[in-house]
């Protein structure tokens, strides 16, 4: 190899069900929200927005604007709220495993599934008692008929249609979808640890601070344990509209916070058949 060469990995094969696929790892596709400390986020729960401040000390601005001599922020951020996020067992429970201890060090199999909300009055699907028939739901009704089955798959992705404005959505003035109770349950049923969704919630915006949804998932009930704490829950992502469902490797990128959420950048590489 030519001095000063670095090798790089740029694809990987993977085998399900006897058959091959190849990802090209040098194409990922970015499903995270960008941070605009300047501009609008997405508004969950009116929880802050992100601020950037520049450190100032001792004759020291870190802002060159200002005549510093380099740029040096101190950032606030509340993952939940405006910015794709990934969550732990943690968010229920301090004493379960942080985002740092849950989240995947290896790239995994995974499928994007598209599911068009629909009217929780026009179904048969239950959630908690705060539901209302005006409630916007992912059902598992619509995940069925769009999730083909396929084992050895470990994450899902769900697009929600129309995907029109999430970007930068009031949720206090839209009130988002949510799952119902069987959709989540066929998620666990299915094996799934890692999921991905374009809403801000698993759950509805009022839910009697329950969150039963993200206890289904965990399988953690209130006063007890999770039987399920290596899953995590990544919210508020933003799949791009031109790409087709199917499978993909999922890169889950998350910093080694030891809180129970922190700010991520999933990853998809698509996964096609070899021939």
């Amino acid at each position: 190899m030519a001095q000063g060469v670095v090798p790089q990995l740029i694809e990987a094969r993977v085998t399900l069900e006897g058959s091959t696929y190849r990802a090209d790892l040098a194409a990922g596709i970015d499903l995270a929200l960008p941070v605009d400390f300047n501009g609008r986020n997405p508004s969950f729960y009116d929880l802050p927005q992100p601020r950037l401040t520049a450190v100032e000390g001792g004759g020291f601005v870190g802002d060159t604007a200002r005549g510093g001599s380099c740029n040096c922020s101190t950032l606030e951020l509340t993952p939940h709220g405006s910015m794709t996020h990934t969550e732990s067992a943690a968010h229920l429970d301090r004493n379960e495993a942080t985002i740092a201890e849950a989240a995947p060090n290896q790239l995994l199999v995974c499928q994007l599934v598209s599911v068009q909300t629909e009217l929780f009055s026009d179904g048969n699907e239950s959630y908690n008692g705060f539901e209302a028939a005006e409630d916007w739901i992912v059902s598992a009704a619509a995940l069925q008929a769009n999730w083909p089955t396929l084992p050895g798959v470990q994450s899902l992705v769900i697009r929600t249609l129309p995907d029109k404005g999430k970007a930068r959505r009031d949720y206090g003035q839209q009130p988002a979808p949510y799952l119902s109770h069987e959709a989540i349950e066929l998620i666990v049923a299915r094996g799934v640890d890692h999921l991905v969704l374009d809403l801000p919630s698993l759950d509805r915006h009022e839910d009697g601070g329950t969150l039963p949804n993200h206890r289904i998932f965990w399988q953690l009930p209130k006063g007890g344990r999770a039987a399920a704490h290596q899953r995590t829950l990544t919210e508020l992502a933003l799949v791009p509209q031109g790409i087709p469902d199917g499978l993909y490797l999922l890169d889950l990128q998350v910093p080694r916070m030891l809180c129970d959420a922190a700010p991520s950048r999933p990853l998809l590489f698509s996964l096609e058949l070899e021939r």
